[in-house]
This record gives structure tokens, C-alpha cells and sequence, in this order.
């Protein structure tokens, strides 16, 4: 087969498939390009893959790569911060392992922003016809070598609100733990985030990942998912 076809006859098939099918075809998409991403002589299957997953991206915007929004909106305040940041060290204690970081839930103030009416206006700006799934989870990196292996969302996590809420590292190390960027030539942008400071990208089609910690590094991040309005829910899991 002329791999140059490939995007363009798996879209033709995602059409064909119900919402279950389209759901699993998503997964083998995105796991073939956390995969892909990480090994440098697959380019031209990076490439693809990578094409394959813009063809398929649910959102209108101009560019599906990268970041599509860095900095501090107006919402955030010191208060809701600070907030944020104690129900953080709250939940730490009962966090539970999950793949490369622990996981926790249940902050109520992370619930409320998860669905409130002033992230979504602001998303409206950015990514249009995204719709919150109320998923908010706190991820805790605190054991030497936790981070994230390069990897693409489904639909429930296809986009990505991101908060660093905390990042503690030894004085002087030159690179702490960072958010990464993989793109399909093969390059990585390090997105080096302070407390405060909150992305949106399309984690559904981006590939990304963590850089591991050090010892004595610790990384305490606010996720918020939102997915395609009209999609779903049941059919995905993170």
C-alpha cells in the first residue's frame, strides 16, 4: 500500500464505523502515536499517523498542534488558586497509583471549574464546540522517574485544559520535569509550566507527554477534560 493513502483510506473507514468502533479506532490511533513518537526511525509512519489523527480531529481550529491557548485567564484568581492548591495537598494523602504518577479526585473547587460557565466561555475562544465531560483529576508525580510516556487522549480527554498547581525541584537542576510537545518530524517542545499558569491543547491529536523527575522533585497538576459536543461519553475511557 502507498502509505500516502493510508490517512485518507482510515478516514474513509471511521466514517463507516458506529461511535463504539470509531471510540476503538481512536485508541489504536493513539496508541501507534505515543508509540511513534518516542522512535526516531519511524518518521514516515509518524507522519501518517499523525495525519491520519488531524483528518479526524473534532475541532475547528487553525492549527491542531501545539498549544492552542499558555498563560493566566481572568477566572483564575489568587483565591481560587490557593484554593486549588489546598485541596491538592488535602487529597495527596489518599492519592492512588495510576500508570507513571498517582491520581486523586474529589476537590470541590476543581468539580465547580471542571463545569463552570466561566471556563467554558473562555474555551468557547479557543476550541469551539468543546463540551466539559467533569472529569477534573489531580496528578501527582512525587516518585524518582514518574512522568508520562508520549501518548494521544481519546475523545473524553481530547482536549485538554492543564493547571500546574505545584513544582518543587533541587536548586540548580538545569531541566526540572516538563511538559512535552512531540511533533511528526520528530522535534519535542518543552513546555515548562509555573504554579498558576494553566495550557489548553488538543490532547486528542497532539502527542505529549512528561519528562520524569528527579529525586526530590515533586508536580502537582489540575487536568480538566472536555470532549466533541455531541459525543458520546459512554463510549470512551481515559
Amino acid at each position: 500500500m502507498d502509505t500516502t493513502q493510508l490517512a485518507d483510506r482510515i478516514s474513509t473507514l471511521h466514517e463507516s464505523l458506529t461511535p463504539a468502533e470509531q471510540a476503538n479506532l481512536k485508541l489504536l490511533l493513539g496508541l501507534s502515536a505515543g508509540q511513534l513518537a518516542s522512535d526516531s526511525d519511524t518518521g514516515r509512519a509518524r507522519a501518517e499517523v499523525t495525519r491520519t489523527l488531524d483528518l479526524l480531529c473534532p475541532y475547528e481550529v487553525a492549527d491542531p498542534h501545539g498549544l492552542q491557548y499558555r498563560g493566566r485567564p481572568d477566572f483564575l484568581t489568587d483565591e481560587l488558586l490557593a484554593q486549588l492548591q489546598q485541596d491538592a495537598r488535602d487529597i495527596a494523602e489518599r492519592a492512588v497509583p495510576f500508570d507513571e504518577h498517582y491520581l486523586g479526585y474529589g476537590s470541590e473547587a476543581a468539580d465547580a471549574l471542571s463545569t463552570s460557565e466561566e471556563l467554558s466561555t473562555f474555551l468557547a475562544d479557543i476550541v469551539p464546540s468543546a463540551v466539559p465531560t467533569g472529569v477534573a483529576s489531580l496528578l501527582y508525580y512525587r516518585d524518582e522517574g514518574q512522568g508520562i510516556r508520549p501518548h494521544v487522549d481519546t475523545d473524553i480527554f481530547s482536549l485538554n485544559v492543564l493547571l500546574m498547581l505545584d513544582h518543587e525541584y533541587p536548586s540548580g537542576l538545569e531541566q526540572p520535569s516538563a511538559l512535552q510537545m512531540h511533533y511528526a518530524d520528530g522535534t519535542v517542545e518543552r513546555v515548562q509550566l509555573v504554579p498558576g499558569e494553566l495550557v489548553v491543547f488538543l490532547a486528542g491529536t497532539q502527542a505529549h507527554s512528561r519528562s520524569p523527575i528527579v529525586q526530590g522533585e515533586h508536580v502537582t497538576i489540575l487536568t480538566l477534560g472536555f470532549m466533541p459536543e455531541g459525543a458520546p461519553i459512554e463510549n470512551y475511557t481515559r
